[in-house]
């Protein structure tokens, strides 16, 4: 984006050191405070969080979430009559959080209410038992050391695939199924187990047998393009003095 907000943000420390939460929800919490207006609410929209961070709207949708349900954070949404249009959606700052005791002060019964409460809540929504697993694979195989993205977005896909139909170790088997593929290719960046997994969620693979199944199709069209080409190409070589650079790919 060309134009960045140039206001403070305020984070507090039950958030920022919580190890529950992502480093991006938390810069986005301190974002939210940032354009909260003296009573507490923001109005911006998902799209704009998303622009402002280069992120996909899921994303700024699974931060929000995981604020919400820690209790940092409450959203409300009104929704035109009769329909299930949006007409209006802001997001409001909890006041356990808004009045911690600041550095210096007593701190006694401060922080978010119910918190171990919502502790649990949160390990059983957004960390899978496959959670371990991934983050093995990956630091075992050259990706190097996982970070609090790389590994929020692993789990993110994991959660995306059970929405189409995957079960919970389908989903974990397909993840790490993709970053199989981009050590295959030697590559070892997120970017690229990214893409992979696009491709896969399009398709509705749901399965690592989905996935084989439908990579081994791939690479025997590949094949079947491949000497297709080189057919091609010794047709041409055979009509006289014809060179590489002259043929039409």
């Amino acid at each position: 984006m060309n134009e960045k907000p140039g206001y403070y943000a305020i984070i507090p420390g039950n958030v920022r050191y919580h190890e529950n939460l992502s480093d991006g929800a938390k810069l986005l919490y301190g974002e939210i405070t940032a354009l909260s207006n003296k009573n507490g609410y923001c109005w911006a929209s998902n799209d704009y969080f998303s622009r402002l961070y280069s992120v996909s709207i899921s994303t700024i949708k699974r931060r929000l979430q995981a604020l919400e349900e820690l209790g940092f954070i409450k959203r409300i949404v009104k929704y035109k009559e009769g329909t299930t249009e949006v007409e209006k959606r802001f997001i409001s700052i909890t006041p356990e959080v808004k009045n911690e005791p600041r550095w210096g002060q007593n701190c006694t019964g401060g922080g978010v209410k119910n918190e171990p409460d919502n502790n649990t809540s949160i390990n059983n929504t957004t960390t899978t038992l496959g959670e371990p697993e991934l983050i093995n694979f990956w630091e075992k195989n050259g990706f190097g050391f996982i970070s609090p993205k790389n590994r929020e977005d692993l789990i993110y896909w994991v959660d995306d695939f059970k929405k189409i139909g995957s079960t919970d170790e389908q989903a974990v088997q397909v993840v790490k199924q993709a970053m199989s593929n981009a050590i295959d290719n030697n590559v070892r960046r997120y970017s690229y187990v990214n893409a992979i997994l696009k491709n896969w969620e399009s398709l509705r693979l749901t399965s690592l047998e989905a996935v084989t199944a439908y990579e081994a199709q791939r690479t025997q069209r590949q094949k079947s393009k491949s000497t297709s080409r080189q057919a091609s190409t010794d047709v041409y070589h055979n009509q006289g003095d014809v060179q590489d650079e002259d043929l039409p790919w």
